[in-house]
């Protein structure tokens, strides 16, 4: 028997078919079986009691369902969690599977007890049931979330489901319509005529690229892992249109877009086009930033590098660039911590942070002050961490630290985070 069929049976053990001595448990009321979404059920009303264990199994279940099934890990747990519970509430009418009557009458105390199948069948049933209605719920869509000022040429980044189109280039946006991807009239150039006229997916200004990622899953999971991905990838772009300008890129008081759409496929199973909150993936800056083919050749060279990396080193690539690109939307304190937090991700050992940090900073081609400005910047790191400084200026070598570099303490870490993002897939392949 599997972990997951091992906690399906704790979890029929879990709901009570009666209320207890101990007051306060949780109870739901349902129409038990299965029902059409499009009309109002019918039949017997049940009432189930959850013991403290209930919920608790419920996570573990969903968590074990999300990670040993490749397919369903753009499912959110919330998501899975729900069709757990209902799926309990659809079978338990099936007389193959249960002793109705009990289950009705409270003839037992608990779901488990109502079975009138062996225990290894009646595991396996539930999990069949569980991931078939899973199956029926998750759909193949398409995230969108638009980029203002960075003027890009398309870009397809191969192996991760994951393309920049740019605004105008009407023919890359064709193929994500090809591909069979419901949009409904909404394109890049027409944002306002798309969807009858629903200015609710129109961005607020003017933008020059799009991301889009693909995923199957639950519209949550999906958006989740979405995200994640942009975040991957804003972080690359920006670092490599920093190294191309040769300077960091100046924040504008505008405010970034917050929001993403999610378009779905023609063979989903919900067509719906859902418009979400998200977090900024890149801050509007104040000017325009032209990335040239090269810089866009140099970014498919790094995830084909990086992808080569084993799965260790993939994870810690990941993780630096996902907070490389929280520094760049956040400030002072804020964004020198993710910066700090993107190098430890990289090369932190645990009991050994400042020494590995400091040798991985020293294998990356940097001039040679860099190594000596690590020191002071992890001193700054841990001025703050331990509530020496409530900001950057605060901290007593701040101005002996400018004095003697000739530059800032966070533009210093920043360029150190992303040179160390962009150079890790060379020296982990």
């Amino acid at each position: 028997m599997t972990p997951l069929q091992s906690y399906l049976l704790r979890l029929a053990k879990s709901i009570l078919l009666r209320p207890t001595a101990q007051a306060g448990h949780p109870s739901a009321q349902f129409i038990a079986g299965r029902h059409s979404p499009f009309e109002f059920p019918s039949g017997a009303a049940l009432s189930w009691w959850y013991s403290a264990d209930t919920f608790k199994t419920i996570e573990a279940v969903a968590r074990l369902i999300i990670e040993g099934w490749s397919e369903f890990r753009d499912c959110d747990s919330e998501s899975v969690e729900s069709i757990v519970t209902n799926t309990l509430q659809e079978i338990c009418v099936d007389s193959s599977l249960f002793d109705c009557d009990a289950v009705f009458f409270a003839g037992r105390d608990n779901l488990f007890e109502c079975r009138n199948v062996s225990v290894p069948n009646f595991a396996t049933r539930i999990q069949q049931a569980i991931v078939a209605n899973l199956e029926a719920s998750i759909g193949r869509n398409c995230t969108v979330h638009v980029i203002p000022r960075f003027q890009v040429d398309s870009l397809v980044v191969e192996g991760e489901a994951l393309r920049v189109i740019a605004k105008k280039d009407e023919t890359a946006w064709q193929h994500l319509v090809d591909e069979g991807y419901e949009f409904n009239g909404w394109t890049p150039l027409r944002p306002q005529v798309g969807l009858d006229g629903d200015r609710t997916f129109t961005p607020p200004w003017d933008f020059e690229c799009l991301l889009v990622a693909e995923g199957s899953g639950t519209q949550k999971g999906s958006k989740f892992s979405s995200i994640l991905r942009f975040r991957k990838l804003a972080a690359i772009l920006h670092a490599v249109a920093c190294m191309h300008v040769g300077r960091p890129l100046h924040k504008s008081a505008a405010s970034p877009f917050r929001f993403c759409t999610q378009f779905p496929h023609k063979s989903s199973s919900v067509m719906q086009i859902t418009r979400s909150d998200c977090d900024p993936v890149l801050p509007y800056f104040v000017s325009d930033i032209r990335v040239p083919p090269p810089c866009l050749a140099s970014i498919r060279d790094w995830y084909a590098t990086a992808n080569r990396c084993d799965s260790d080193h993939r994870n810690r690539i990941d993780k630096a660039a996902n907070f490389l690109n929280r520094g760049v939307n956040s400030d002072d304190i804020e964004a020198y911590l993710n910066y700090f937090i993107s190098l430890d991700a990289l090369f932190g050992q645990r009991g050994a942070v400042e020494t590995s940090i400091l040798e991985g900073v020293r294998a990356l081609r940097l001039d040679s002050s860099f190594a000596e400005k690590a020191a002071w910047l992890f001193d700054l790191r841990n001025e703050i961490v331990h509530g020496g400084s409530r900001y950057i200026s605060e901290w007593p070598k701040y101005v002996r630290y400018i004095q003697h570099f000739g530059s800032h303490p966070t533009a210093d870490v920043q360029r150190l985070a992303q040179v160390a993002v962009l150079e890790a897939p060379r020296l982990y392949v």
